[in-house]
């Protein structure tokens, strides 16, 4: 019997542990958020002329970016949300305002198509071949002019409709024929509930 309960009060303590680990790896530590504002706001004197503010910070907990804590920056004229931030092997900092400040202008352009689809939930814009040479700066050539690759996620609430890969390539058509997009991607994703997988297509 007390094999039993010490078994039984052993895996509760590593439960309890394993949660307590789980709450503190998701909790931001106050200070590396200080440091990020402190980073945030050196880069936007020496780069950005003032022109812009720290608003907030991103705690990446998950992984996902190449960073743990980023200053959330939003330019003060042209009002693009953009991220300043220290990565985590070379402690080099960095910037995302021309891939954000593109993905905004094609975003906005999109709206007139977006809004005849049905079930659209949210559409957003990734690019992630601006040429390293505009960090640091908002001095910025036009979209145009630098042949990226953009892809376009449209979250659906609702599953897949058989007209569904005609629409993504009328998306196509727009983009090329009215942002001058030569080369891009789709994706759409549809509600969990319905079981469907995304439908992802490039041109």
């Amino acid at each position: 019997m007390k094999a039993v309960l010490w078994i039984i009060g052993s895996i509760g303590v590593i439960v309890v542990a394993m949660v307590l680990l789980f709450i503190y790896e998701m909790t931001p530590n106050a200070k590396m958020e200080t440091k990020a504002r402190e980073i945030g706001e050196d880069y936007i004197h020496k780069h950005f002329d003032g022109q812009a503010e720290v608003y907030d910070v991103l705690y990446d907990n998950m992984g996902n970016f190449e960073f743990d804590y980023a200053a959330k920056v939003t330019h003060t004229s042209t009002g693009v949300d953009f991220l300043i931030y220290e990565t985590g092997d070379s402690r080099v900092v960095k910037d995302t305002y021309a891939s954000s400040y593109y993905e905004s202008q094609i975003e906005r352009g999109l709206e007139p198509f977006v809004k005849n689809m049905e079930g659209v939930v949210s559409h957003m814009v990734h690019i992630s071949d601006v040429p390293g040479k505009y960090q640091g700066t908002d001095v910025l050539p036009e979209l145009n002019d630098l042949n990226l690759v953009p892809n376009i996620i449209i979250d659906l609430e609702r599953g897949a409709k058989a007209d569904d890969q005609e629409t993504m390539e009328d998306l196509f058509v727009f983009m090329k024929e009215k942002l001058q997009i030569e080369h891009g991607g789709g994706r759409f994703v549809y509600d969990p509930s319905s079981g469907d997988e995304m439908l992802q297509m490039g041109y």
